[in-house]
């Protein structure tokens, strides 16, 4: 878990202060078999009182493991997310963007969960412009170039095609 102490900043408004911590990554529950988060899971940054809460700002860093939906490579990537979020022991109904929390803690760790949920991309690929594999021979055109003909004929024309072929 990942709670942080405000009782160090409930004195005065404006105070702050810095927070880090280090959780492995198997501790979350990341549901997905497209990628893996691996290793350790950083987290820091500042709280800040603001007099009617508390300001939380950060940076969520970890590694992503997944295997290239074009080119099927194995890949391993650091991320850095950042988060910005209110907390408030009490809100007006018509705040959604604030947090609400009781005590002397606020428990960061869905915050740091769904930060690192939220910022995966839809496809998980290992450059922006990967050009895959060759849908004949299966040879990685990152890596290689092939001789194959790649030329896709409307199934529609073939008849077309084979009259023209006759003649």
């Amino acid at each position: 878990m990942m709670k942080i102490k405000l009782s160090d900043v409930n004195n005065a408004s404006g105070r702050n202060y810095r927070f880090a911590f280090n959780l492995p990554a198997d501790e979350f529950n990341f549901p997905t078999d497209d990628y893996q988060i691996i290793g350790t899971i950083e987290v820091s940054g500042i709280a800040e009182n603001t007099g009617t809460g508390y300001h939380l700002q950060g940076s969520v860093k970890c590694q992503r493991h997944f295997i290239c939906d074009r080119c099927l490579g194995k890949i391993t990537e650091d991320q850095v997310n950042d988060f910005d979020e209110i907390y408030a022991v009490d809100a007006p109904e018509t705040q959604k963007d604030v947090n609400l929390f009781s005590g002397d803690f606020v428990d960061i760790t869905d915050l740091v969960h769904d930060v690192v949920i939220v910022a995966q991309p839809m496809a998980n690929l290992c450059k922006p412009d990967c050009r895959g594999l060759c849908p004949k021979c299966g040879i990685n055109l990152n890596e290689q170039q092939c001789d194959c003909d790649t030329t896709i004929i409307d199934a529609r024309l073939t008849v077309l095609k084979k009259l023209l072929e006759k003649d």
